[in-house]
């Protein structure tokens, strides 16, 4: 598990602002999932903030898909959904069936013979 974490939370921007990174890891963070939860924090924060724009431009440089800014909404759609096809997964995998005992008797339960 932490395998997939560690590097799903170094490459969302949660460590390091995204702006100027190489295209190649770029790409890497705008397929990472993990960026459309970190952002919409980070731009919450920055709306409380007194930050010169050459320095929020910086530290804040939200994330892109080729020219163009995704807005926060659209941030947190992606998010909802990708945690709701996630849990649907998730209760397909835990829905096997159980082994029912309701033809052995009572008595045989308990005391094995």
């Amino acid at each position: 598990m932490q395998t997939a974490i560690m590097p799903m939370m170094f490459l969302s921007g949660a460590m390091f602002p995204l702006a100027g990174l190489p295209s190649w890891l770029h790409v890497l963070t705008v397929v990472n999932p993990m960026t459309y939860a970190v952002d919409p924090m980070r731009q919450a924060v920055f709306a409380h903030l007194d930050v010169p724009a050459p320095a929020a431009a910086v530290l804040n440089p939200g994330v892109r898909w080729f020219t163009q800014q995704v807005p926060v909404p659209a941030e947190l759609r992606i998010v909802t959904a990708l945690g709701l096809l996630l849990l649907g997964v998730a209760v397909l995998q835990s829905e096997k069936p159980t082994r029912s005992f309701s033809h052995i008797s009572l008595r045989t339960r308990m005391y094995g013979g």
